[in-house]
């Protein structure tokens, strides 16, 4: 004989499975992201959506380097922050947004264009450092209701944080 307290594990077992199936399948479907800014500048955030961690590194982009010469880098090339401004996309087709964050704003919003499997790139810039390259992150999850978090601090620090549902 099975006792009531075997009974009540088993089924609040699967209710807890059954709750990360459904959060997995019919969460929502962008992910969610949210920009803090505790610094004393505005800091924009770009967000770019393609098809795989591959591809994200080929994405083009033209920049001003810290020597003033307008050139074209890929994200490969700005996985980390070299000084370069004035960032501007430079491919088609792919889904981009931007956000800007005024100091001591915090947004909130959802990744448009991304599908299930599909990874966002962020690319963030320190708006009066004549557009400054500060930070660059790519995530990826195949699930739905990721969340991910990008905090610019008062001492120009930045983290970030993402939640994979």
């Amino acid at each position: 004989m099975v006792s009531r307290r075997t009974i009540a594990l088993l089924l609040g077992s699967a209710l807890v499975i059954g709750y990360i199936q459904y959060a997995t399948v019919f969460g929502p479907v962008q992910p969610t992201l949210t920009v803090e800014n505790n610094d004393t500048t505005a800091y924009q955030l770009s967000a770019y959506t393609v098809e795989s961690s591959e591809q994200a590194m080929y994405l083009n982009f033209e920049v001003t380097t810290r020597d003033g010469e307008r050139r074209l880098k890929t994200l490969s090339q700005l996985v980390w922050p070299d000084g370069d401004r004035n960032v501007t996309f430079a491919d088609e087709g792919v889904p981009t947004q931007q956000i800007t964050v005024a100091p001591g704003e915090t947004v909130t919003t959802t990744i448009d264009g991304w599908v299930r499997g599909d990874v966002t790139v962020y690319l963030g810039e320190r708006i009066a450092d004549n557009e400054t390259h500060v930070y660059t992150e790519t995530r990826t999850c195949p699930r739905t209701g990721q969340e991910h978090s990008v905090t610019f601090k008062e001492d120009g620090g930045i983290s970030a944080s993402a939640l994979c549902a």
